[in-house]
C-alpha cells in the first residue's frame, strides 16, 4: 500500500467536499435571483432553499459513501465485511428480492426524488405565478406535477427495492376488485378532483352556494375541496358532489353579479320618492358598481304594501353577496325613516258574519 492508492479517493473527497460548499454558498445567492425576478413572497423561496439544501445534503452523503468504497483500508473493510450482511437477501423470491441494502437505496431513492419533485414543483408555481399574474392555474398545474409525480416516484423506489411487476399485477387485480365494490366512492372522488382541476369550473377563489351553503372555496385537493363559509367554518366536500351537483358560481366567468333586494312600502307612499331614495342609496352605497347602473323596479301592488325591487351591480371579489345585502338593507331602513317612508307590516281585515256580541264579565 502506498500514496499512489489514497490519491484518487483523496482528490475525489477533496472535490465533491468543495462543490458540496460552493453550491450551498450560492443556493441564497440564486434563490434571491429568483426572488428578484419573479417578485415572489419570502415564505415561498425560503421554502425553495431548504428544499435545494436538503438535496445537496443526502447527494454528499450518498457521494461521500462511494468514495470511503474508494479508500484501500476503508474500502476493503466495508466491502469484505458490511455489504456482504446488508446485501444479504430477506426475501428472495420471483418476484420480490429485498435486501438491507435495497431498502436502504429504495428509501434514499424515494427521499431524493421527493425533493427533486418538490423543487421542481416550486419553480413551476414561481413561474407560472409569475407568467398569468395568479395563483388559480398555478396551483391547478402544482397539484397535477405532485401527484403524477407521486405515482412515478412510488413505481420507481419499488423497482429500487427489489419488487418486480409480477408482484404488482395480483395487487392491481386486488385493487380492481377493491374498487369495484369498496373504494369506488374514493376513485371517484379522485377522479372528480383531476375533472375540476382540468375544466375549471371551480376554482380557487371563487364564490360558490352548494345547496344551502354558500362560501368561498379556499382550497381545490385532488380528493376533497374546502368551502369556508362566512362564519369562518372550513366545509370538506368532496369532489364528486362539485361535478355531479348542480351549484352556483358567482364568479365563474365575471365576478360583477347583480343583486335583488326587495322591498315593500305603505300604500300612502310617494312611488316616484321612494324610487329616488332606493337609486340615491346605491348610488352612495361604495361597493355597487356605477355601470351598469342600479335600477329600483315597481313589482306589484301587494296585499299589504307596494313592492318595490332595487337592483344593484356588485363584484363578489370584493364583498359577499349575503354582507352586501345586509349593508344595503340597513342603509334602506335608515333612509326610508328619515325621509318618512313607512315599511308596513301584514295587514288583515276579519269580517263577522253574524252580529258580534260582546259581554262584560261580571
Amino acid at each position: 500500500m502506498s500514496w499512489k492508492d489514497f490519491l484518487f479517493p483523496v482528490t475525489e473527497l477533496v472535490f465533491v467536499v468543495l462543490i458540496y460548499f460552493l453550491l450551498r454558498r450560492y443556493t441564497p445567492v440564486f434563490t434571491g435571483k429568483i426572488k428578484e425576478i419573479f417578485s415572489v413572497h419570502e415564505e415561498r423561496i425560503i421554502s425553495l432553499r431548504e428544499s435545494i439544501i436538503k438535496l445537496l445534503d443526502i447527494s454528499v452523503f450518498v457521494l461521500l459513501f462511494n468514495i470511503l468504497l474508494d479508500f484501500p483500508v476503508i474500502g476493503e473493510f466495508l466491502r469484505n465485511y458490511i455489504l456482504p450482511i446488508l446485501h444479504s437477501n430477506i426475501i428472495d423470491t420471483e418476484a420480490i428480492k429485498l435486501s438491507f441494502y435495497s431498502i436502504l437505496k429504495g428509501f434514499i431513492t424515494f427521499y431524493i426524488l421527493l425533493l427533486i419533485t418538490r423543487i421542481i414543483r416550486k419553480i413551476i408555481e414561481i413561474y407560472i405565478t409569475y407568467r398569468a399574474k395568479g395563483e388559480d392555474v398555478a396551483s391547478t398545474v402544482d397539484i397535477l406535477v405532485y401527484h403524477f409525480a407521486l405515482v412515478l416516484i412510488f413505481l420507481i423506489t419499488l423497482s429500487t427495492m427489489g419488487i418486480t411487476w409480477k408482484l404488482l399485477i395480483p395487487i392491481a387485480g386486488a385493487l380492481g376488485i377493491g374498487i369495484g365494490f369498496g373504494i369506488q366512492d374514493v376513485v371517484n372522488n379522485f377522479i372528480s378532483g383531476f375533472i375540476i382541476l382540468i375544466s375549471k369550473t371551480v376554482k380557487r377563489g371563487d364564490w360558490i352556494t352548494l345547496g344551502d351553503n354558500f362560501g368561498k372555496v379556499v382550497d381545490i385537493g385532488i380528493r376533497t375541496s374546502t368551502l369556508r363559509t362566512l362564519d369562518n367554518i372550513d366545509i370538506i366536500i368532496p369532489n364528486s358532489q362539485l361535478v355531479s351537483n348542480q351549484l352556483i358560481n358567482w364568479s365563474y366567468v365575471d365576478p360583477v353579479v347583480r343583486v335583488h333586494i326587495p322591498v315593500g312600502v305603505s300604500y300612502r307612499s310617494d312611488v316616484n320618492l321612494v324610487k329616488e331614495t332606493l337609486l340615491e342609496i346605491a348610488l352612495d352605497t361604495p361597493f355597487v358598481l356605477e355601470s351598469p347602473s342600479p335600477e329600483a323596479r315597481f313589482i306589484e301592488f301587494g296585499s299589504s304594501s307596494l313592492n318595490f325591487e332595487l337592483l344593484v351591480w356588485i363584484n363578489v371579489k370584493k364583498i359577499p353577496i349575503p354582507l352586501a345585502k345586509s349593508e344595503l338593507n340597513y342603509r334602506i331602513w335608515s333612509a326610508f325613516k328619515e325621509k318618512g317612508i313607512e315599511i308596513p307590516f301584514p295587514q288583515r281585515d276579519v269580517w263577522f258574519k253574524n252580529e258580534l256580541v260582546i259581554k262584560k264579565s261580571e
